[in-house]
């Protein structure tokens, strides 16, 4: 595992590259690979809806090895045909790769379909919903879980003009279990947008509902068991054309819903909200800490294990519309890293599909140019992510330092230091940290099976309206640097 720190461009901000770049074998111009992107298992799902295969636009998916970048397979509808956008959306879980595909015309032109595969490439169901209608786009977004596939259909017109539904599936046998509707649509909310489903609950967006003013946006929460609606959710400070609901994640009890039009930093900067799946209550407010005027973070959002990913796919950092992703700490909302291609070109787009899982963070950046214009690519992160609580830390109290995706059951270290960002070489561990003269912050530690490990120390009273910076480490492996102001 190695994770390269770049100087923060801001106090506190760490910038972080990628291990692995993914670039399909057959990659070709204005393919769009990376448009969507799914991780499970060290599976990497990457859809590529305008791949031409089946016939101009028809679209494919592909499978990659997260810890070497090798392609496994290439995911082809047995039925795609030209203009189906397959691809467009993709998800996994359990070694079931699910791919939507918006444009395909079974129930009537742009009614869209959706089809699961194995992890060989084999397809093995083609979903369709019982009362779908032309132009429908079912498909725009799907997730799975746990045997039980959610597929967003957001121009249904159940409700009205481009209402919205959204479907669970049996993922064995394709079997259609429930239509959700949300309890209180309308015309034009474009309910089923994103989707997302974890233990139970399916999580919904409707980036467009007015609630908070015109396009503010808003999402919903139904049983997966029984259909039946359990919460709305609206950000506290909504606001007209905010979009909130534009994506969507979910994961143990903690639902993450991107608003890229809102307006925190500036105009069109973004945001992303937190809350508790259990009682629809808002957690947190994530903004990005370089945050800007339209770079629209929070068009795509990914949670796991408490590690929430963002994405911000106008950021100009590597140029104007380059992209960039954030890494942020659920539970205190805190900023742990920026994430950046190591290439990164203008109008790349990188950030506009993100997902994360067991530590591993894959980007896609579908306007990437390396297989010719518009071909796309995708990146991968392996990162070991360390965290503090109480964030800032507090002069004489105890301050709880956790690092997860560790290897497991390894020797692992605690570094600081007051200096700041620099480059260490430490012999021991074969590992240059990332740190200006660092020193060792309480004893070694062996991280558990799962790659976590743990320190509570005492923060010193006369450490208060100090700046520090951590790094855990193990031989030939490092986490992101943390930065705290001691209050």
């Amino acid at each position: 595992m190695a994770v390269v720190a770049l100087v923060a461009p801001a106090w506190g901000q760490q910038v972080i590259t990628e291990d692995l770049k993914l670039l399909p074998s057959d990659g070709a111009a204005a393919d769009l690979f990376g448009y969507a992107i799914a991780i499970d298992n060290g599976i990497i799902a990457v859809g590529a809806q305008q791949d031409d295969d089946n016939g101009s636009s028809s679209g494919s998916a592909y499978l990659f090895d997260a810890s070497t970048g090798a392609q496994v397979a290439k995911l082809l509808p047995k039925d795609g045909a030209a203009y189906d956008w397959f691809g467009w959306s993709v998800a996994i879980d359990n070694g079931v790769v699910a791919v939507g595909a918006l444009l395909d015309d079974d129930n009537g032109a742009g009614s869209g379909s959706a089809y699961l595969f194995d992890t060989t490439g084999a397809q093995f169901v083609k979903l369709l919903p019982s009362d779908g209608a032309a132009g429908d786009q079912f498909g725009i977004s799907i997730s799975i879980d746990n045997g039980v596939a959610a597929v967003g259909a957001h121009l249904d017109q159940g409700m009205g003009f481009q209402s919205g539904s959204a479907y669970l599936f049996n993922a064995s046998t394709g079997a259609q279990i429930a239509k959700l509707l949300p309890g209180d649509g309308g015309a034009g909310d474009a309910f089923g947008r994103s989707i997302a489903i974890n233990n139970g609950i399916v999580a919904v967006g409707a980036y467009l509902d007015d609630d908070n003013g015109n396009n503010s946006g808003s999402a919903y929460l139904f049983d997966a068991s029984t259909g039946a609606q359990i919460a709305k959710l609206l950000p506290s400070d909504g606001a007209s054309e905010d979009q909130f609901g534009i994506s969507i994640a979910i994961d143990n009890g903690i639902v993450a819903v991107g608003a890229r039009g809102d307006d925190g930093r500036s105009v069109d900067s973004g945001s992303v909200y937190l809350f508790d799946a259990s009682t629809g209550a808002q957690i947190a407010k994530l903004l990005a800490r370089d945050g800007a005027a339209g770079d629209q973070f929070g068009i795509s959002v990914s949670i796991d294990a408490g590690v929430v990913a963002v994405g911000a796919y106008f950021d100009n950092d590597t140029g104007n519309n380059s992209g960039s992703a954030y890494l942020f700490d659920a539970s205190t909302g805190t900023q742990i890293a920026k994430l950046l291609p190591s290439d990164g070109a203008a109008d790349d787009q990188f950030g506009f599909s993100i997902a994360i899982d067991n530590g591993v963070v894959g980007v896609g950046t579908f306007q990437d140019d390396d297989n010719g214009t518009n071909s796309g690519a995708a990146q991968v992160y392996d990162i070991a992510i360390l965290a503090i609580s109480p964030d800032p830390l507090l002069a004489g109290q105890d301050g709880v330092f956790t690092v997860r995706f560790t290897n497991p059951n390894t020797n692992t270290f605690l570094a600081y230091t007051l200096v700041g960002l620099g480059s260490t070489y430490i012999a021991p561990l074969n590992i240059t940290l990332d740190l200006d003269q660092p020193s060792q912050a309480g004893g070694m530690v062996t991280s558990d099976g799962t790659g976590t490990a743990q320190w509570v120390l005492p923060i010193p009273q006369a450490a208060a309206g100090r700046d520090v910076w951590f790094q855990a480490c193990q031989f030939e492996s490092k986490s992101n640097v943390v930065s705290t102001r001691i209050q």
